[in-house]
């Protein structure tokens, strides 16, 4: 969903336990919440959020907090596999007053499974939202197809899909979730249209499936109906 400054983020931020905030490379982010507990990119040659930052915050995240508790993450995208992992953890029993707030330069690059968890919002006319999704083209036509399909065409799609990379069914079939994930991804940041939020949990699914060796037909079927 899009705001119309940074300065919205704050009273934006207090109506969910998670929320994701795509802002443009030259905000400040530390300016945007001083009374929080902020979590930044460490290290001395390639910056990165570690598992240990995140499991610093489980005193907090266990303990009842009587007052509002805003973590932020500054950005996101540097999180380690591990630290992702453990944060999707602590999401599991969100206390009621504790704000977790990811301030993102690249929204995009977060884990599908990351952001389908959040309140997604960008800042209007200075991120790259609009832009197309950057797969072949044919993989573009193919997701829109199979995002759009219904009961009576989808088998015909799918069989389209499967024959799209010839040489390997199955990373050409996720080369075109993918792609439809992003497009649904900011579709809704865009809209806020919960139709797209639908979709884009379907082909969240089907990812799922397909990435751990699902059969690849019967899920591309099974996920969009």
């Amino acid at each position: 969903m899009q705001l119309d400054n940074t300065q919205q983020i704050p009273s934006v931020a207090q109506k969910a336990n998670f929320s994701i905030f795509e802002l443009p490379k030259d905000t400040n982010l530390s300016e945007l919440f001083s009374k929080s507990i902020h979590i930044k990119p460490e290290g001395d040659k390639t910056k990165h959020i570690s598992i240990e930052q995140i499991r610093d915050l489980s005193q907090i995240t266990t303990s009842k907090q009587t007052e509002a508790t805003y973590i932020i993450v500054e950005q996101p995208e540097l999180m380690s596999q591990n630290a992702t992992n453990a944060f999707l953890k602590s999401l599991e029993e969100p206390q009621s007053n504790i704000h977790f707030v990811f301030l993102s330069y690249d929204a995009n690059s977060l884990l599908p499974t990351v952001k389908s968890r959040a309140n997604n919002y960008y800042i209007a006319n200075k991120t790259k939202i609009s832009e197309a999704p950057k797969y072949p083209e044919e993989a573009i036509k193919l997701a829109k197809e199979y995002i759009s399909s219904n009961q009576s065409n989808l088998a015909t799609i799918v069989e389209k899909i499967i024959k799209y990379r010839k040489d390997d069914a199955r990373s050409g079939a996720l080369e075109i979730i993918n792609a439809g994930i992003e497009l649904m991804y900011k579709s809704y940041l865009m809209t806020g249209n919960q139709s797209f939020a639908v979709k884009l949990d379907k082909l969240l699914s089907a990812q799922d499936a397909i990435s751990q060796n699902g059969h690849l037909k019967l899920q591309l079927i099974a996920n969009m109906l």
